[in-house]
C-alpha cells in the first residue's frame, strides 16, 4: 500500500537545528496535521518522518563540516541555559510557541555559532518563500535570508510547530483551540529537512554534560 506521505523526499545537507516537543505536545500536533490534511495539506506529522519540531536554524553543512558543525553545536549546549516552552495558540498552519528571553538567547548564539558552517553554493535562499511577510517584517525577512541564509531571525523569529503546508491558498474557515501545555526543554537535536523544511529524520542528538 502506498504511504499517503509519499513520495519520501530528502534534502540531503540541509539540517535543522531544533527543539522536539514531549509527547503530549506531540500527539497534539499530530493529530491536528491529521486533520489539515483531510482538508487538502500536502503532508501530516508523524512519529517517522515529518517530525513534529520547534526551529531555531535551517542551515546546509557540507559533509566535510559536519563533525565539527555538530562539535561546536554540542559545545555550545553544554554552556546552554535552558527553560520551559508553552503551546500558546493557532496561527494556520501552525501551534504557536512561547518565546522566553532564554530562548531568543539561546536561537542567536546557535546562529552565530554556526554561520561559519553555512554552505552558500546550496542555494539555501531559493527554498524559502516570503509572501508570508509584509511591511517592515519583509524589509527584515529579506535582509536575514541575505545575510544568515533564513528569515526567521530576529524580530521574525517566531517559535511555532508546522502542521502541513497547502498548495495555493490556505482554508480560511478552520481554527483549532490550543490548551496551554507548557514543557521544559533539556536538549536539542540535529534533523535532516524535507518538503516545506520538515524534520524527516534526526541526524544528532545534542544533551547537556550532566554535572
Amino acid at each position: 500500500m502506498k504511504r499517503r506521505n509519499s513520495p519520501k523526499l530528502h534534502w540531503p545537507g540541509y539540517y535543522d537545528i531544533v527543539i522536539l516537543p514531549p509527547p503530549p505536545v506531540r500527539q497534539l500536533a499530530i493529530d491536528l496535521s491529521r486533520e489539515l490534511r483531510r482538508c487538502g495539506g500536502q503532508w501530516s506529522l508523524g512519529s517517522r518522518e515529518f517530525l513534529p519540531h520547534i526551529s531555531l536554524y535551517h542551515i546546509p553543512v557540507l559533509n566535510r563540516d559536519l563533525d565539527a558543525f555538530l562539535g561546536d553545536l554540542q559545545s555550545l549546549v553544554h554552556a546552554a541555559s535552558f527553560g520551559d516552552l508553552e503551546t500558546s495558540g493557532f496561527d494556520m498552519p501552525v501551534i504557536l510557541v512561547s518565546k522566553p528571553e532564554w530562548l531568543r538567547k539561546l536561537q542567536r548564539r546557535v546562529v552565530h555559532r554556526t554561520l561559519k558552517f553555512f554552505n552558500r553554493n546550496y542555494r539555501a535562499e531559493q527554498k524559502w518563500n516570503l509572501d508570508r511577510f509584509s511591511g517592515r517584517r519583509l524589509k527584515f525577512a529579506r535582509h536575514y535570508l541575505k545575510k544568515f541564509g533564513s528569515p526567521m531571525m530576529g524580530m521574525n523569529f517566531r517559535p511555532h510547530i508546522t502542521l502541513s503546508s497547502f498548495k495555493g491558498a490556505e482554508p480560511a474557515d478552520i481554527h483549532f483551540d490550543i490548551r496551554r501545555m507548557c514543557f521544559p526543554v533539556d536538549r536539542l537535536y540535529v534533523c535532516e529537512l524535507g518538503p516545506s523544511h520538515s524534520c524527516q529524520r534526526i541526524v544528532h542528538e545534542l544533551v547537556p554534560r550532566r554535572t
